[in-house]
């Protein structure tokens, strides 16, 4: 199920608002990456940094240039290609709003969403607690 959302199953702190590009169509639940200054953008690939979770929908030129954002809690989130381990790391695998490990030889460096509390396959759905690192 390529682009699926994660879903909220538990929310452990309110969302911040974060600055968007006004022209960014952004679904409720898409993953972010973070870029400076405290800006997201939806995740395109390895190695984005941790930027949270879309805590709404954000509609392209809408004149509205940011965005309610979760950094913690529990949340449904889909494997990507190589899955996920439970109690690992995980991090943006190679499309938006997948997840796969932490490699070893990863820089993990902001790269970190947040721990796999079930493992998964390829198109599954796992249970993450976001922001753990």
């Amino acid at each position: 199920m390529a682009n699926a959302v994660a879903v909220l199953m538990i929310d452990t702190e309110p969302p911040i608002m974060m600055s968007c590009a006004e022209d960014a169509g952004i679904p409720k639940g898409t993953v972010l990456a973070l870029s400076s200054p405290f800006t997201v953008a939806a995740t395109s690939n390895v190695n984005d940094l941790f930027g949270g979770i879309a805590a709404e929908e954000k509609i392209s030129r809408d004149g509205k240039v940011k965005i309610a954002v979760y950094r913690k809690g529990y949340f449904k989130c889909e494997a990507g290609s190589n899955g996920v381990t439970v109690g690992l790391p995980v991090v943006i695998d190679d499309g938006a709003n997948e997840f796969t490990n932490l490699a070893a030889d990863d820089s993990d460096l902001g790269y970190v969403f947040g721990t796999a509390l079930e493992s998964a396959t390829n198109g599954q759905f796992f249970l993450m607690q976001l922001g753990t690192q």
